[in-house]
């Protein structure tokens, strides 16, 4: 019995099963690893993408933020607080919401998160009237934006976030 070309062929055949068997497992797990900047998830909701052009034309280049308000001319305040880890989609967002003021009053949003947030007038990017009320641009945390209630006008107004547009809110003012 010739026993050298019998384990030359066995050993060429292993060998050639797991130069096969890397190959395949290299494919298949490069297709189930992690992509930096690529977020996979049930819970992941993907947003139309605003040109420039059609964010400007909807106001939403920046050109609604406002002054300061001074708080000194308003008795009657309603706080509307950006809650703690209100950036994870699924959290609440806002406290209290609904929110309801009387038009008198200075509506004022406070930033508790860790992360920017904004305050914007609308029911979402897609919104053509988002920011005509009121946009307060980026509000870092502990930080906060005020608008008189007699800017928004009587009845239910949505707000939502620029940042995380998950993240809706409504004031009701009489």
């Amino acid at each position: 019995m010739n026993y050298d070309s019998t384990d030359k062929t066995a050993f060429l055949a292993i060998m050639g099963l797991t130069v096969l068997t890397g190959v395949i497992l290299f494919f298949v797990f490069a297709k189930v690893t992690p992509i930096p900047g690529v977020v996979n998830s049930i819970y992941r909701v993907d947003l139309p993408v605003k040109s420039a052009a059609s964010a400007a034309a909807s106001g939403q280049s920046g050109a609604a933020a406002s002054a300061p308000v001074d708080e000194s001319k308003f008795t009657k305040k309603v706080t509307i607080n950006i809650l703690k880890g209100a950036s994870t989609q699924g959290n609440p967002a806002y406290g209290p919401d609904p929110a309801t003021a009387t038009s008198d009053a200075l509506v004022t949003w406070v930033n508790q998160d860790n992360v920017p947030h904004t305050a914007t007038s609308g029911t979402g990017p897609d919104d053509p009237n988002s920011g005509k009320l009121f946009d307060s641009s980026i509000i870092t945390p502990n930080a906060k934006h005020s608008v008189p209630a007699s800017k928004l006008g009587k009845g239910d107004i949505s707000f939502y976030c620029t940042v995380h547009p998950y993240m809706h809110g409504k004031i009701t003012v009489s």
